[in-house]
Formats: C-alpha cells, sequence, structure tokens
C-alpha cells in the first residue's frame, strides 16, 4: 500500500514538473499521454491557476473530460468555478451522462444547478433533468443511458460495425443490448459477437440471451449491488414498467454506491449524522451539528438509566459494594450488544436475511452464542469476586452468596445484550427504516438500562442470602 502511494505522488509531481517546464507544448502533450487520467486528475487539484490553464491547453475538450470524470463532484464544480462558462460547457458536453448527474446534484444552489445546466445540449440535457429527480438510494440517479443499442434483425457483421461506430462515444461496450420497438429483448456479450465474427451473416436473433436479468430505475441501489454480486456482472440493463431500454449502471458506480452506502452505516453506528469530514472545510460548528442530535436523544435516553439508579438507592446503601461492579456489568453488556450489532448490520448490508426463516435461524444462534457468552464470563466472574471478597475479609459464605449475584446478574444480561444487539435492528427494519440507525451508542444505552434492572432486581431478590 505505501509503494503504491508512493508511486501515486510520484506520478503527481512529474506532472506538475512537465507543466511547470519550459519545454514546447506539443512536447508536453506527449509526455503527458502516458499518464494515466486517474493521476492527472490527481495533479491538477495541487496545481496553481495558471499550472491549471497550462495544463488545460495540453488536453483535447473530451480528454479533459475523461479526466474530470476521475474527480469527486465537489472538486470539479470548483475547478468549473475557476473557469469560463464556454470552457466548462464544453467540458460538460463531452462527460458521462451518470458524472454529470452527479455533478449537477453537488450543486449547493438551484440556481447554479440551471446555470450549469443550460450549457450542456438540449438532448443531453433533458435526460439529466430526469436522473437528477431521482432519490440518491434508488438506481435511477446513478445509470448512465449511454450504451450501445442493435436490433434482432442485424447481422453480426452489421452489429459489429454499429460498435465500431458508437464505441467512441459509449463508455462501456461489454455488452450489446437488442432493442427492438424501444423494448429490451436480448444482450450479445463483446467476447460472443466476436467470436461469432467468421459467421458474419449470422442473425443476432440466433446468438443473443433472452434470459435476462434486470433493474429498474425505481429499484433500491442494495438490490441492484446485490444482483450484480450474485451473477458477477459488470453491466446491468434498467428498464421501466413496460421493459423499455432507458439505461444501464456499471460496476464503477456501483463501488461508489458501496463505498457511499459504508459510510452512511458507519456514521450512524458511531452516532453522527454524516461521517464525510473534510479537513480543510470542516469547522467547530459543522463537527457539533453533526454530532449534537444523537448526544441529545442519548441524553434523554440516559436520565432513565439515572431514574433505575435512584430508584435502587435503599439496597445501594445497605450493600455499597454493589456499585464497584456496575460499570463492569454496564461496560461487557455494551461490549456484546455492539458487537451483536456489528454482525447484523453486515448481514443485511449483504441481504443474508432476506427470509422469516434467515431472520429466525440468526435470532436463535446469537441468543445461544449470548447464553454461551454469558455463562462462561459469568463463571470467571464468579470466581474473582469470590477471590476478591474473601481477601477483604469476608466469610465464604457470604463472599459467595455476593459472587452469586453479580455472576448471574452478568450472564443474564449479556445474553439480553446479545438479543437486543440483534432485535432492535430487524425491529427498525420491520418499520421500514435502515436498521443502521440503531447506532452503538444506542444498543449501549439500552443495554444499560435492561443490565441496570437485572442486576438490581437479582440483589433484591437475593438480599437476604447476602446478609
Amino acid at each position: 500500500m505505501e509503494q503504491e502511494m508512493l508511486i501515486e505522488s510520484n506520478s503527481i509531481l512529474s506532472i506538475i514538473d512537465i507543466i511547470k517546464s519550459s519545454i514546447p507544448l506539443e512536447e508536453k502533450k506527449k509526455l503527458l499521454d502516458e499518464f494515466h487520467d486517474f493521476d492527472l486528475a490527481e495533479s491538477l487539484l495541487e496545481m496553481s491557476l495558471s499550472e491549471k490553464k497550462c495544463f488545460y491547453t495540453c488536453f483535447s475538450w473530451k480528454n479533459l473530460a475523461n479526466i474530470f470524470e476521475n474527480l469527486d463532484p465537489e472538486a470539479v464544480i470548483n475547478l468549473f468555478k475557476e473557469m469560463s462558462l464556454t470552457d466548462a460547457g464544453k467540458i460538460l458536453n463531452f462527460m458521462e451522462v451518470d458524472d454529470l448527474v452527479d455533478v449537477m446534484q453537488t450543486f449547493e444552489s438551484r440556481e447554479e444547478q440551471i446555470k450549469y445546466l443550460a450549457l450542456i445540449d438540449l438532448s443531453k440535457r433533458n435526460i439529466i433533468k430526469d436522473l437528477i429527480d431521482y432519490d440518491d438510494s434508488v438506481v435511477g440517479s446513478i445509470m448512465n443511458t449511454t450504451y450501445i443499442e442493435i436490433t434482432p434483425q442485424m447481422t453480426v457483421k452489421q452489429a459489429i460495425k454499429t460498435m465500431v461506430k458508437m464505441a467512441e462515444d459509449t463508455e462501456f461496450i461489454n455488452v450489446l443490448y437488442v432493442v427492438e420497438n424501444e423494448k429490451l429483448v436480448g444482450a450479445v456479450s463483446l467476447k460472443e459477437i466476436i467470436s461469432a465474427g467468421n459467421q458474419p451473416d449470422q442473425i443476432i436473433a440466433d446468438i443473443m440471451s433472452v434470459n435476462l436479468i434486470t433493474v429498474k430505475p425505481t429499484t433500491k441501489n442494495e438490490e441492484a449491488i446485490s444482483v450484480m454480486q450474485n451473477y458477477d456482472f459488470l453491466l446491468l440493463p434498467v428498464v421501466d414498467e413496460d421493459f423499455d431500454m432507458i439505461g444501464i449502471i456499471s460496476f464503477d458506480d456501483m463501488m461508489e454506491t458501496i463505498n457511499y452506502e459504508s459510510d452512511m452505516d458507519y456514521s450512524r453506528l458511531a452516532g453522527v449524522s454524516d461521517v464525510t469530514i473534510d479537513e480543510e472545510n470542516e469547522t467547530i460548528v459543522s463537527s457539533v451539528k453533526k454530532r449534537m442530535p444523537w448526544l441529545i436523544i442519548l441524553l434523554f435516553i440516559n436520565l432513565i438509566t439515572s431514574g433505575i439508579v435512584t430508584g435502587y438507592e435503599v439496597i445501594l446503601t445497605t450493600i455499597p459494594t454493589l456499585a464497584l461492579f456496575m460499570p463492569l456489568i454496564l461496560n461487557m453488556a455494551g461490549n456484546t450488544g455492539t458487537q451483536s450489532l456489528g454482525v447484523i448490520i453486515r448481514l443485511f448490508a449483504s441481504n443474508q436475511l432476506e427470509s422469516k426463516a434467515d431472520i429466525l435461524k440468526h435470532l436463535w444462534r446469537e441468543f445461544l452464542t449470548g447464553i454461551v457468552n454469558g455463562v462462561i464470563i459469568g463463571a470467571l466472574l464468579f470466581f474473582l469476586v469470590l477471590i476478591i471478597k474473601m481477601i477483604d475479609g469476608n466469610s465464604f459464605e457470604s463472599a459467595a452468596s455476593f459472587a452469586k449475584v453479580i455472576s448471574i446478574a452478568i450472564a443474564i444480561s449479556l445474553s439480553a445484550a446479545t438479543i437486543a444487539g440483534a432485535g432492535i435492528p430487524l425491529v427498525i427494519k420491520l418499520l421500514k427504516q435502515d436498521p443502521a440507525v440503531a447506532s452503538g451508542p444506542f444498543i449501549t444505552t439500552i443495554n444499560d438500562i435492561i443490565s441496570l434492572l437485572i442486576y438490581f432486581g437479582l440483589a433484591t431478590l437475593m438480599l437476604q442470602e447476602l446478609f
């Protein structure tokens, strides 16, 4: 990993050195052509305004569009703001539709969005306007409307000619989609079309696949990701209710979505409203806004915890030693609940809990895991507490009675915490909400309440045995 970062850093420095050099422009172009678009894009972010202007002169508008597509939408917008609207429009018109949608959705104001949309050719602009209306969580927001389309009546020779003609303006040529009367009727892979090249007069209808896996523009991104993983697809066609072909989604768009979903789940598990951080622009105010909502919710829930402790003030006064083991029981319950939560969120993310049987099987496994963990930890704690109490001068009978309360309490608490960690996200999912909102802090606080009730409840029931 360090070696890869070093290579990337060296490439960026080399590109900037070429731009700064006094060699002729044509020679600069030849040298820069040797670098990958990703390295060129990264180096662009490190240049001064004058260096960027020199950089732009070394590439065609189409090549610049390819370079811009390797940048985050925020970075693209910042670069557009530094150049004239005419130049920005030339780059926009060469960018792929899915990347344009990402850029347009990133503009902070509707006025800016409209201003840059107006720079795009009418036909592409109308497509983008339709796509930006889709929610970020569905396929329609990330699909690409440029793909190679052929008809079932074409011969292999005609299909190859069509592919060659459209390849320059199409991002992906891995699959040729067979469309008749605007409806998707089949698909032919690039390998299949090339393999059939020795039979140029063969009809596409004879070699196309008809058992097609498709998604709709309203399909959730998570479902599309699962389909692409299960069938090992690089591309997936998008159709409407009438099976009219309207676009494709690609593996690179899915990778971006996976990363985005992972970030969102991480932020919710951490109890933060938004995990995305820009070190340069992050302020104390923005950090507080992201964290404060969860802290306020947890504040009121923790008041319940304080109320429980207050309600058992008499028993704490009678047996003050009970207070010594409260942090241990609460922390252990919180840890096991968070472990259970992490497992079930991962299973949801990988779509492994789709049926009721799978859910019941997982809950049963978590229940047994909680019992086993509880018994083992409870047994260890029994002997530790027994030894500590006897060293403190208590009789064996008194120490054993106290150790029994502590060990039984933690055994039951760990079992309950494990079930809570798995059960709460399930309930939230049944309510049609994202299960990741059952964040680590939330589960921990709920487990605190359960553990305290168990702990003090057992202590109250066994008070006579303790003394």
